[in-house]
């Protein structure tokens, strides 16, 4: 969703189709929520000042036991939690 809107905004339809499409040949697996998930995201909200978006990602990492490699400052908060590798910011 991301990648389709942010493209539309600042380029075209006919780019946004071409990225999702890129996208849609990496060899990405899709993740189906559970309650184990969805309690552990809840907690990462409730008790850090994240997006609910962030907290899923912290969430699926932690049930994943992977380290979750990012640049955003946000996930600063929740590096005791998880296992975070952060890249230099911009």
């Amino acid at each position: 969703m991301e990648v389709m809107y942010i493209t539309l905004q600042e380029r075209d339809l006919s780019e946004a189709d071409e990225r999702v499409n890129l996208m849609a040949a990496l060899p990405i697996t899709r993740v189906e929520s559970n309650s184990s998930l969805g309690i552990f995201a809840a907690k990462l909200k409730a008790n850090y000042h994240i997006f609910v978006a962030d907290a899923w990602i912290g969430a699926l990492a932690k049930e994943r036991n992977a380290t979750l490699v990012h640049k955003d400052p946000e996930f600063e908060q929740i590096e005791g939690v998880i296992q975070v590798l952060k890249l230099p910011y911009k």
